[in-house]
């Protein structure tokens, strides 16, 4: 099969020269355009439609993240914008709609809003510094009502209803957020998948084509597993416009080909939008092998529940040890994300001796584009007999399901736990399970015998990659300890009897009238944060919690003086309590 690009120029160029004599072919050359219209360059334009969306900010629209980069265990779901490193930018609803979901949180999204659109699409607004209008109010009292800094509502149809253009929020740099900036999505409201910005017609500046960086060529099974040891990897040149490789071939061994399997390709590409230097994703490439188009991508909507397959679509360990940003051109048969085209495997069968014209389309959704060409050799010699991905009682596969039985401890978990097959040591897994550097997809559970009493105070710890300490919540079930683990690691039982530390900030039992907020730094170096609570004369107060700094903030209210009663309840995920309490004078 011929690339189709090709193709399509062959028809369009005999039924041109046939529709100057017929009224027929007339109608075949007007099909025959709107089919070249479809090829992936001109794919964006199309997409964008005659959306006409108010911008979220009135800044230039700069971006420092967009849509599909890959992120640890996620693709970035949105767009970040820069907010000149400041919070407290107007933050502005798209279009007309209504506020359908709030949230407040110390971690994630921090202070959300969510607005629903008569279009089926909703907008997100993340990371702000406060809200505006009724949806302040709202949070406020829910707030209250609850005793808690982080929650979450619900708004009805005609609770808090927006205009085009309408403020919302004020730029911010809460929750997850690692500095000020607007973290901004859309969405398919019905589904909740998370759309590509970027296809909706924003006024964001993008002449920059993507850059290529890296090729590697894989030994792969037929269900897209790359098997251990077998892959090669070269540096991209320029080549005038284009691009290439040394010498513009890449020469491997036949010891690279299985009997069932074939190669598979990934590239390190990334791009970059004018007025930043950030390295931003990938939106859309073609792999064609000798005129065959035999794998590609756009990333124009991604679910959440399958952003985590970011692990399978990217050299997961490439990406672990330097942050190269592989795409790979081949999938797994669970890969599930919907962003490959005709959901192709990206298998190349070949053969010792064979040779290959490689050619790699990377493009964004501006329509710039790169290309790489090389030539593929394959040395004469024997293939491997390799049978990597076979089940057996040494590793796990993610077709099938797994239960592990030692006594004091059970290890199971289902189907597409793993991304790949991975080695086990069955001898070990009341201590150890799995490569801690290799990710999970879907978590399993581990049980363990608790000797005395079930009493709140256990956690799991587990050690994973690059030395982390996890703590893992767990519930009781007949004498066990049940963790929920989305981790690979060494793990232990542990108790939790310590409370948590809580100390008061800088000030002492006076509080001068210029000092509107008083912080308290809190932390707990073994099962966590749970809760946190502040009383003036026995008044529930709100505090707000940034765990980045470890600290909650009391504001103060207006006209808020004179001697005060004030207690402080800190409690940690077992159950474990501080409570610091102490006379102060507001003046």
């Amino acid at each position: 099969m011929k690339d189709t690009n090709n193709i399509f120029s062959e028809m369009f160029s005999f039924f041109f020269q046939r529709a100057i004599f017929d009224n027929m072919y007339r109608s075949v050359i007007v099909f025959l355009l709107l089919v070249l219209c479809s090829s992936p360059k001109s794919a964006q334009s199309q997409d964008k439609g005659n959306y006409d969306f108010h911008p979220p900010l009135k800044i230039p629209l700069i971006l420092s993240s967009n849509f599909g980069e890959l992120r640890p265990n996620h693709f970035h779901m949105g767009l970040d914008f820069k907010t000149n490193n400041k919070i407290g930018y107007n933050l502005y609803s798209i279009d007309d709609g209504y506020v359908s979901r709030v949230k407040v949180s110390p971690y994630g999204y921090g202070k959300v809003v969510y607005i629903d659109h008569p279009n089926g699409m909703t907008s997100v607004y993340a990371h702000c510094s406060e809200f505006k209008g009724g949806i302040d109010s709202l949070i406020r009292e829910t707030q209250k009502k609850e005793q808690n800094y982080a929650v979450e509502v619900f708004p009805g149809k005609n609770v808090l209803q927006v205009k085009k253009g309408e403020i919302i929020a004020l730029s911010g740099n809460t929750g997850g957020s690692s500095g000020p900036h607007l973290h901004f999505e859309i969405r398919d409201t019905k589904t909740e998948h998370a759309l590509n910005p970027l296809l909706y017609g924003f006024p964001i500046e993008d002449h920059k084509k993507p850059e290529m960086r890296r090729v590697k060529v894989y030994g792969i099974t037929k269900d897209g597993y790359r098997i251990p040891g077998k892959s090669v990897e070269k540096t991209v040149v320029k080549s005038g416009t284009n691009s290439t490789v040394s010498g513009n071939t890449i020469t491997i061994n036949a010891s690279m080909l299985t009997k069932d399997g074939g190669l598979g390709f990934a590239f390190d590409v990334i791009d970059r939008f004018d007025g930043a230097s950030n390295q931003c994703g990938l939106f859309g490439s073609r792999l064609v092998v000798d005129g065959d188009t035999i794998f590609g991508q756009e990333t124009k909507r991604v679910p959440f529940e399958s952003s985590r397959y970011v692990n399978s679509h990217k050299d997961y360990e490439a990406y672990q040890a330097n942050r190269r940003k592989y795409h790979k051109c081949f999938r797994t048969e669970e890969n599930d994300l919907p962003i490959y085209i005709n959901n192709a495997i990206g298998l190349l069968k070949s053969a010792p001796g064979n040779s290959h014209k490689v050619k790699y389309i990377a493009f964004d959704a501006a329509g710039n584009e790169s290309v790489l060409e090389f030539t593929l050799k394959i040395n004469s010699g024997s293939v491997s007999n390799s049978n990597w991905g076979m089940a057996s009682e040494s590793n796990i596969v993610p077709k099938g399901s797994f239960f592990l039985d030692e006594g004091d401890c059970q290890v199971q978990g289902g189907y597409a736990t793993v991304y790949e097959p991975m080695d086990i040591d069955s001898d070990e897994i009341c201590t150890h399970f799995g490569d801690r550097e290799t990710p999970v997809n879907r978590a399993y559970k581990i049980k363990v015998k608790v000797d005395g009493p079930q009493d709140g105070k256990h956690y799991l710890e587990m050690i994973t990659a690059k030395g982390k300490k996890r703590a893992i919540s767990v519930t009781y079930q007949d004498g066990w300890a049940v963790a929920s683990c989305k981790y690979f690691g060494s793990y232990s039982l542990k108790r939790d009897e310590v409370a948590p530390n809580a100390k008061l900030i800088a000030y002492g039992y006076t509080i001068p009238a210029s000092i509107q907020k008083l912080n308290w730094s809190i932390s707990d170096n073994t099962s966590g944060i749970e809760d946190y609570d502040l009383f003036i004369d026995g008044k529930w107060y709100l505090l707000e919690y940034e765990y980045k700094s470890g600290k909650v903030t009391f504001q103060k209210p207006e006209g808020f003086k004179g001697k005060k009663e004030v207690r402080l309840v800190v409690k940690d995920v077992c159950g474990n309590e501080t409570i610091q309490e102490r006379t102060i004078d507001f003046q």
